[in-house]
């Protein structure tokens, strides 16, 4: 696959990820638990933003 996809599908899901933090449906409150993981939220925070700078290296990178 061309890296600049592999960028671009990587921004649209880091930029996803930022805007829907919870996945939609939360499994926890459907099995009867209460509250969410403790640091979920930053590590999603996180791993969000490490996309999207991977997906603008990858979309930057020039071919050699």
């Amino acid at each position: 696959m061309d890296t600049k996809v592999v960028g671009w599908i990587q921004i649209v899901g880091g930029a996803l990820a930022l805007l829907y933090p919870g996945g939609g449906v939360n499994m926890m409150s459907m099995m009867g638990f209460s509250g969410t993981m403790i640091g979920g939220g930053w590590a999603v925070t996180i791993f969000a933003l490490l996309f999207i700078i991977t997906g603008i290296y990858f979309i930057t990178d020039r071919k050699r």
